[in-house]
């Protein structure tokens, strides 16, 4: 008896022992400029014969360890991608080692992103949670904390608002730090004397920065979301260099009786201020919708725009941007004092139907693909920032070498 439980053990052992899998990926960038924190995505269902459930991974490049982090894309609570940043030089190949254990792995990263989706409650502790779901009629903006979920990168905060809206609200802050955790969007008189961030944009009933609409067809104008079944948002993933949120409509009403469902997912990463919008859609077939940016202090009068000229621009190759100073909060004028700030959306040829510019707004309407989907790409400035943009001038130059870079993703090939 001994001598067989010595070899049970044994064999459990080697079986445990046995649960690790190492492939090799490489990474090119097939762009002649260089790239600097580059994500990188490896899909585990592109690893053949890994035969175990995947609970942690350990990247190196040259034997030194690159951080990452094990992802659940799809909510079934098994890992489906593993995510890592590189810095990568123009036309250069990096060879990774990727280490796929069976065990679990509680290696402790220093966050370089937040996410946040919370609920108020009468303790006043606004608890974490995973998803917030509710009958479209139902209004729970002022039930949520940061009124929608939040999401943060050292350069950049947003919240997508959690209502008929859906507007992307934006955080701007002097310092390239992780601030949201004490801050809430709700930055104090203190905190602000601290050099701590605050909201930068009111969008009032403008498009916002790159937020997503619905297109009226007779009225040729945006709209929001109001006739919905259910809406919700989701955490997809909130790692240290990732994050992935969604923000869902189900039962949306066409304006030709019919319905559809939309998806839309915002990814942000460690070391970027720009968002990266995927919108999926079921059923919508050839209808119209809209993003674009809102002309900043527009219709602010010259002291509240401090020498700030309200510019921008609408561009055929895709580019929307403006550059201008106005309140924050509208409410709140005294609390909080009027921001420069520069806003621009990228929007790829291939899903632009029309541009169009009004008096509030440089938009463009658009249409999915033949998978039904829409990808396009959101980024500001705060002039705050101490490593940013201070001028119309230099916020708009530097839109060239962000849409080509968006344009050039490397190429990541995973071998055996």
């Amino acid at each position: 008896m001994k001598k067989i439980s010595f070899i049970c053990l044994w064999l459990l052992s080697v079986a445990a022992s046995a649960q690790t899998k190492t492939v090799k990926v490489t990474v090119s960038n097939e762009w002649s400029v260089d790239k600097v924190d580059e994500p990188v995505v490896v899909r585990l269902k592109e690893v053949k014969k890994v035969g175990f459930e995947v609970k942690s991974a350990r990247v190196t490049c040259e034997g030194r360890e690159v951080p990452c982090q094990l992802d659940d894309m799809d909510g079934d609570l098994r890992a489906d991608e593993v995510f890592f940043l590189t810095d990568v030089k123009g036309l250069e190949t990096k060879s990774f080692q990727v280490e796929l254990s069976g065990e679990e792995s509680h290696a402790d990263e220093k966050p370089r992103v937040y996410t946040a989706l919370q609920i108020r409650d009468k303790q006043d502790k606004h608890p974490d949670v995973l998803k917030v779901e509710a009958p479209g009629k139902s209004f729970l903006f002022n039930d949520i904390y940061m009124h929608g979920v939040t999401i943060e990168s050292e350069l950049t905060g947003y919240r997508i608002y959690f209502d008929h809206r859906q507007n992307i609200d934006l955080y701007g802050k002097k310092y390239r730090r992780i601030e949201l955790p004490e801050t809430q969007f709700y930055t104090s008189a203190e905190q602000l004397q601290q050099g701590y961030g605050v909201d930068v944009l009111w969008a009032g009933n403008a498009i916002g920065c790159g937020s997503f609409k619905d297109w009226n067809m007779k009225t040729l104008q945006p709209e929001n979301w109001t006739d919905v079944a259910v809406r919700g948002q989701r955490v997809v993933t909130s790692g240290a260099l990732r994050t992935v949120v969604e923000v869902y409509d189900l039962g949306v009403k066409a304006a030709d009786g019919g319905t559809y469902d939309m998806h839309q997912y915002y990814s942000l990463y460690a070391g970027h201020r720009d968002l990266t919008v995927d919108v999926m859609l079921e059923g919508a077939g050839d209808h119209r919708f809209c993003t674009g940016v809102q002309k900043v202090g527009a219709t602010a009068d010259e002291e509240t725009r401090r020498g700030h000229q309200s510019e921008g621009f609408w561009h055929a190759d895709g580019v929307a941007a403006s550059w201008g100073c106005d309140y924050p909060d509208m409410g709140k004028k005294q609390q909080w004092a009027p921001e420069p700030v520069g806003l621009a959306v990228y929007v790829p040829k291939e899903y632009i139907q029309g541009a169009q510019e009004d008096d509030l707004n440089y938009l463009f309407t658009v249409e999915a693909d033949r998978s039904n989907s829409i990808r396009y790409y959101v980024s500001f400035c705060a002039d705050k920032e101490e490593q940013g943009y201070h001028s119309a001038k230099e916020w708009f130059a530097s839109l060239d070498a962000w849409k080509d870079g968006v344009n050039h993703p490397v190429r990541v090939k995973v071998g055996k």
